[in-house]
């Protein structure tokens, strides 16, 4: 088992796959706010593990099998009380991750997603690509809202912070990207208190996105579907006896 940090000190998680012209200053960045970085590198074939090694993290190899699995894989590395999670492209800002935190640390949160629909988005607009991204978030967010009884401007953003111990009693199932409404489901399915701030999302710096959502808009719906409806009868009675969200 990991050494448990104190309840406020903090590790930025960031699974990063060929980021290698980014990840240096998302993590420099990162470092300004927080205790501990940590990044999963999922097999990267150019110098993105190197590069972070040099610039103050800690880099931990995974079999770059999905954004979802290396952060399940690395739940068992956090050290810290609270972990904040942001994307290796450069697309988050960092100086957002104290707004982040504040929910958590003034005891108002459990779990604080960035909001892009509050904060805006230099990237969702423009495309036919882009445009089906936006109203399939829009379409897995009302079903969550409506599901469980909160209003919540989106759910697919993996700008997020929450306390250490709730990541690792999520039990997170998700390989890939649906690892992140999958958070927020389980997050309030459990009886934890959901939170959300306004954060604007900017362009990636470099590469190109590892989404295609002609091929992967199939695997978001099926797991909205299993997970909005495969409860247990110990998380039926803890939904209905929680308030889940402030």
């Amino acid at each position: 088992m990991p050494h448990r940090g104190a309840p406020s000190s903090t590790t930025v998680l960031i699974p990063a796959k060929n980021e290698e012209p980014t990840i240096a200053s998302v993590i420099t960045g990162a470092l300004r706010h927080a205790d501990d970085v940590l990044v999963m590198d999922g097999s990267s074939t150019d110098g993105t593990a190197q590069v972070a090694s040099e610039v103050g993290a800690r880099v931990i190899s995974d079999p770059g099998q999905g954004k979802g699995l290396a952060i399940r894989m690395a739940v068992s590395h956090l050290t810290s009380g609270l972990t904040v999670l942001m994307d290796a492209d450069g697309s988050h800002d960092t100086d957002d991750i104290p707004r982040l935190l504040a929910p958590l640390l003034r005891g108002e949160s459990d779990h604080v997603s960035a909001s892009r629909l509050l904060g805006g988005s230099s990237e969702l607009h423009g495309s036919f690509d882009e445009w089906a991204r936006l109203a399939g978030s829009a379409f897995i967010t009302a079903c969550i809202n409506k599901r469980f009884g909160v209003r919540l401007s989106e759910s697919q953003n993996g700008f997020r912070a929450l306390k250490t111990d709730v990541l690792r009693a999520l039990r997170l199932r998700s390989r890939h990207t649906t690892i992140e409404q999958e958070m927020i489901v389980e997050t309030l399915r459990r009886g934890y208190r959901m939170g959300e701030v306004p954060s604007h999302e900017y362009p990636r710096k470099a590469g190109t996105s590892h989404i295609v959502v002609w091929r992967h808009g199939w695997g978001y719906l099926s797991s909205l579907i299993r997970l909005m409806f495969c409860y247990t009868e110990e998380s039926v009675l803890r939904l209905s006896s929680t308030n889940r969200m402030r």
